[in-house]
């Protein structure tokens, strides 16, 4: 035999005994070290962050010229009526603070979902003007709505 022929049987066995050793310990001890420590929980970290509440001021709601009848009418927003109001419900969004909180990708989809009747509708505002209504900022609803038209 050529010495680079012996030399290349020499390696593969080599390689061969290498392989079978590693699969023979990962096979023995790699069920030794499947257990896990369990993971420390920091107890600051843990504990839930309540949202900040702003209770709803109605006098203020009122002062600022808006014909609202309950906490969180929806309605209230330039672009949503009754019909939408219903459609936000359905899905959900309840409250100012979550209409304020979602994306208008999402109230676009919703939308989209229930019609061609809701074409019209331009969510584009929507969270801004839910996110000053669940502030109890209505003066500057008031102001940012009379500059827009349809909710756009």
């Amino acid at each position: 035999m050529s010495g680079f022929t012996c030399c290349f049987w020499w390696f593969l066995l080599g390689f061969v005994l290498g392989w079978l050793l590693n699969w023979l310990l990962k096979r023995c001890c790699g069920q030794c070290n499947t257990q896990q420590a369990a993971p420390v929980v920091n107890a600051v970290a843990a504990a839930p962050v309540a949202p900040k509440v702003i209770p709803f001021d109605l006098a203020a709601a009122k002062a600022a010229g808006f014909n609202i009848r309950k906490a969180d009418d929806l309605t209230v927003v330039e672009g949503i009526g009754p019909k939408i109001n219903e459609l936000l419900l359905n899905d959900g969004i309840k409250t100012f603070a979550q209409l304020a909180a979602t994306n208008v990708s999402v109230i676009q989809a919703i939308l989209d979902k229930a019609g061609p009747s809701f074409a019209l509708a331009k969510p584009g505002t929507w969270p801004q003007q839910a996110a000053l209504a669940a502030e109890n900022r209505w003066a500057e609803l008031k102001v940012l709505q009379d500059n827009l038209k349809g909710g756009v």
